[in-house]
């Protein structure tokens, strides 16, 4: 059972090591002005494949992930009144909230 210990703590301890380095490693990272211009590259390319992967769908007459989203949304809301306006019907017809025959008042 000690072993068992032993190796858990010693794993627990390169993890933080790893943690403090992963840490270390991006805070020189962020602060390297060619890193971050790379950064920014990257982020403007994937915002120009994202557009144009929109547009080639578009194209295509196939809908984008928000827009699928958007639709599967309006389903589910759907179909939520579908199953309020079925729970309402199967309520006994002629009977008022109070479960008494709706009478003519005289």
């Amino acid at each position: 059972m000690s072993q068992d210990k032993g190796l858990f703590e010693r794993l627990k301890d390169l993890k933080e090591r790893g943690d403090e380095m992963l840490t270390q490693i991006s805070g020189e990272l962020m602060q390297n002005p060619h890193f971050m211009k790379a950064m920014e590259g990257a982020m403007r390319g994937k915002q120009r494949l994202d557009a144009a992967a929109a547009q080639a769908l578009r194209g295509m007459n196939i809908p984008t992930r928000s827009e699928f989203k958007r639709a599967l949304s309006r389903v589910e809301s759907l179909e939520q009144e579908v199953e309020t306006l079925k729970a309402k019907l199967k309520k006994p017809a002629g009977k008022n909230a109070r479960g008494k025959k709706a009478g003519k008042r005289s």
